[in-house]
């Protein structure tokens, strides 16, 4: 369940935003609107309301509840900004998942578990970056296409830590 929970919360965080000697902070990019779902979810609300005013209310259920779906998860995505931060002075890793503005989880790591920086391909083209902790943890970092720039944050994040890059 934990597992699943991490993964409603996930955010790629790929963009170094500020580093000093106590901690390294990685922010999330925004994300794009994905106009074939918010259309897909305005026609299914519009149809929605066509059945119920022309039709049965019955049948007026099931384009709303798609609709539903649909406009809320592309809400969820929107809104969804990310932060993590690697402090020295506290010893933690802290990944911090916003969404909707105020919907906050924060998931605390300590720096001295983090073993390796790894660099993975993913599903698809995309690659994957992890930090791996000493019980076998992997926690996912960010996502990108290219290999280039997770590299470079791989490199920062390994320079800071004094821990390996892996593949």
């Amino acid at each position: 369940m934990k597992k699943v929970l991490r993964r409603i919360h996930y955010i790629n965080t790929p963009l170094l935003k500020e580093e000093s000697v106590s901690f390294l902070m990685l922010v999330s990019v925004p994300q794009k609107v994905w106009n074939p779902v918010f259309l897909t979810g305005t026609i299914a609300f519009a149809s929605s309301m066509m059945f119920r005013g022309f039709l049965d209310a019955t049948f007026a259920v099931f384009p709303l509840a798609l609709s539903t779906l649909v406009l809320f998860a592309g809400v969820w995505r929107l809104s969804a900004n990310g932060m993590v931060v690697f402090d020295k002075n506290d010893s933690a890793c802290y990944c911090i998942y916003k969404h909707l503005g105020y919907l906050q989880k924060s998931y605390n790591y300590p720096l001295t578990s983090i073993e390796q920086v790894l660099i993975a391909l993913g599903a698809g083209k995309n690659f994957n970056l992890f930090l791996l902790k000493d019980d076998g943890l992997m926690i996912q970092i960010a996502t990108s296409k290219s290999k280039e720039s997770l590299a470079l944050v791989a490199d920062r994040i390994s320079h800071f830590l004094d821990v390996p890059v892996g593949e």
